[in-house]
């Protein structure tokens, strides 16, 4: 990258900058465009990640290092430009004694949408960035849009009517003439106030006092103070600064220095804020993941001797408790376990791994005592702001440090996603087993792509058949995935994973388009077409063009919309206004919906009175009961049920004649089945229609 586009550096960055660097983005190689001073660690032909590193290290303050490692990482800073095309990073350095206040400014250049270059300039705030008298004092507006606001502390009424002289045109100016008052009027609109500016010398209370009594306050303490002081004391200075103060401004008063060290500090303070969110969770004050990335890989780093392990724990169906109690509730529940987390785990690092998922990085010389973590976890329940919640454990025992810290965590998550649903486990160890399972299923996403294009996804068909004449009258489309070499993978491996990670959507396309071509086919050659349901995943559902997009494919293929039901499982169907728009969606549009396993879970009359289903399918778990006293009269009823709602009752899983004549007893309309026929390739399902 040799050539720079000088015109569209400028207009990212100004003039102003005297040294600007290029980052490309490729091969993460720094490249100097303007270097007129040197930077300490930074340079030219430095990878970023280095480059950053090393300039944090020599120029920013210690506490404010890793919120800024984070947030200038390089996939974190990619990522952030994606959003935004440029942005500013304001932090505070002190060398030699003397506080400085930096300014970094980010842009991006892009070449179809894509970032290719990076583009920073870095300046000293209070002597690099020329400002125009006070017209270049900009950002007087909180992000919130109103204007921010500054307190006065100062018992002189001449200067403290000067310094409000000089700010009222840019900022809402608070007054106080001692450290009382001040106080009092901060414990009011802590909230508002930007930044105060605090005289030393004052009666009643001074400004040592008030220091004092704000630091106490961690509340108080959020809002930055730059001390006004007329003596110059370089003891009084010390003094302020270990009581919190940021800087200094010296008396009498310099207007553009003033406003110049106020806009400076309030730039830190909401840089700060921001980078304290990117590092820590809002909710539960856990570190956020990338910030726990970061401090993990540090300590496993650092602490080459110690045995590591790590344990996320798990809130089983939290949506419900969400959509039970509340999210106020729900929030309140994991912020209880975040601190129950926090007691129990005293030496380690704790994330909001996930939205209902904490995760911590602890390191023990002694082997992981199970009783008494289980005895822990059951006190944690117990306790917990609301009854008979479910709180698992996923534990990765002696992490192996040279991995990535992402691979560990997902080494304790296929733990805890290996506990059943059943309530007599809720810990779980991680094993080798468990890593074969997911490298199998890491091969089985990637090679899911190459199986789509290749048509490796063959769609079988299971007929249905009327329960009086005993013809077929319909199918449901059944889907097998056969590799090229002839191996045939079963369902029940492909179809949970696909609908844990969203691949079940284009899955789920891919049957309903090879459905309807067969549909299209039948009709060109003059054949009988009869309606082959086709499912429909709940991840699909969400999808808001779900309707719009079956449609075309409909009407590409010039096939009636009832030769192509769609099929809706239970707990996908469960009732909600998102459910009801996109089920009225396909009902308008010309679809006939049909209610899958039906009795298989929760099921809702509520969804069954709301949603238009033409059809209702009971479950293959209701027909194997079916010969017993209770499991027929609960058949019956819901056959009846069914009838009554003016829907169609088809039994799945039939296998034996002793279901089938109780079905027929009970003038079930359709049945489908192994008693009839098993899942039918194309051909072999033709030639069944034929016979």
């Amino acid at each position: 990258m040799r050539d720079f586009d000088s015109n569209r550096i400028y207009e990212i960055l100004g003039e102003e900058f005297k040294n600007i660097y290029i980052v490309d983005c490729k091969t993460q190689q720094i490249h100097a465009f303007k270097e007129t001073d040197v930077l300490p660690g930074f340079s030219a032909h430095m990878l970023y990640n280095d480059a950053m590193n090393q300039y944090i290290d020599h120029c920013v303050y210690e506490k404010n290092r890793d919120m800024l490692r984070i947030a200038l990482s390089f996939n974190s800073l990619y990522t952030r430009l994606e959003n935004a095309e440029h942005f500013n990073i304001h932090y505070q350095s002190k060398t030699d004694s003397e506080i400085h206040f930096m300014y970094t400014h980010f842009g991006c250049i892009k070449d179809h949408d894509k970032i290719t270059q990076i583009v920073i300039g870095f300046a000293n705030e209070d002597l690099d960035i020329r400002r125009n008298n006070l017209d270049m004092i900009n950002n007087v507006i909180t992000p919130s849009g109103l204007r921010r606001k500054v307190l006065i502390v100062e018992d002189n009424e001449l200067n403290r009517e000067m310094l409000k002289a000089t700010l009222e045109d840019e900022y809402d100016v608070l007054e106080a003439v001692n450290g009382e008052d001040g106080l009092q009027i901060l414990s009011q609109n802590y909230k508002d106030i930007s930044i105060i500016l605090l005289d030393v010398v004052m009666p009643v209370c001074d400004g040592f006092e008030f220091l004092t009594r704000q630091k106490s306050d961690s509340l108080l303490a959020s809002v930055p103070v730059i001390v006004t002081t007329g003596n110059n004391s370089q003891e009084d200075e010390l003094k302020c600064l270990g009581l919190g103060a940021v800087d200094f401004i010296t008396k009498p008063y310099n207007t553009r220095i003033v406003m110049s060290r106020i806009d400076s500090v309030i730039k830190l303070r909401e840089s700060s804020m921001t980078l304290a969110a990117i590092e820590k969770d809002e909710l539960t004050g856990l570190y956020t993941r990338q910030a726990f990335y970061h401090h993990a890989r540090t300590l496993t780093n650092f602490m080459t001797d110690e045995i590591f392990n790590i344990v996320v724990l798990d809130v089983a169906d939290f949506k419900l408790i969400n959509g039970t109690y509340g999210t106020k509730k729900g929030n309140e529940v994991l912020i209880y376990l975040a601190n129950a987390f926090k007691y129990y785990i005293k030496n380690g690092l704790l994330t909001r791994y996930e939205g209902d998922q904490l995760l911590a990085l602890f390191h023990s010389k002694e082997k992981i005592d199970v009783d008494r973590i289980e005895n822990n976890l059951n006190k944690i329940m117990e306790e917990a702001p609301i009854p008979n919640i479910r709180v698992k454990l996923g534990i990765y025992e002696n992490v192996d440090t040279s991995l990535q810290i992402p691979i560990m965590c997902d080494r304790a998550l296929m733990a805890v996603k290996s506990i059943s649903k059943d309530f007599k486990q809720n810990i779980a160890f991680f094993t080798q087993e468990m890593n074969q399972k997911l490298l199998a299923q890491r091969q089985m996403e990637n090679d899911f792509k190459d199986a789509i294009k290749n048509r490796e996804f063959v769609v079988y068909f299971q007929p249905k058949y009327d329960v009086s004449s005993e013809q077929i009258v319909g199918a449901e489309a059944l889907v097998r995935w056969q590799k090229e070499d002839g191996t045939l993978i079963s369902p029940g491996l492909f179809i949970p994973l696909f609908e844990s990670d969203g691949l079940v959507v284009q899955l789920d396309e891919y049957v309903f388009e090879t459905v309807c071509r067969f549909q299209k086919d039948r009709m060109k050659q003059g054949l009988p077409i009869l309606p082959i349901s086709v499912n429909l995943s709940r991840a699909s559902i969400h999808f808001s063009d779900v309707v719009q997009r079956y449609v075309n494919i409909i009407k590409e293929n010039e096939i009636p919309f009832s030769c192509v039901p769609i099929e809706l499982t239970e707990s996908a169907a469960l009732y909600s206004q998102q459910i009801l728009e996109i089920t009225n969606q396909m009902v308008n549009a010309g679809f006939k919906l049909h209610m899958d396993d039906f009795g298989s879970g929760y099921s809702s009359l509520t969804t069954l009175n709301e949603l238009k289903f033409t059809t209702v399918k009971l479950d293959k778990s209701l027909i194997d009961y079916i010969a017993k006293p209770r499991g027929m009269k609960i058949v019956r009823q819901m056959i009846d049920l069914g009838h009554g709602l003016d829907m169609k009752v088809v039994a799945e899983g039939v296998e034996t004649k002793e279901q089938r004549d109780c079905l027929i007893e009970m003038n079930c309309d359709e049945i489908q089945g192994f008693y009839y026929s098993k899942p039918l390739k194309q051909d072999d399902f033709i030639e069944k229609l034929r016979a």
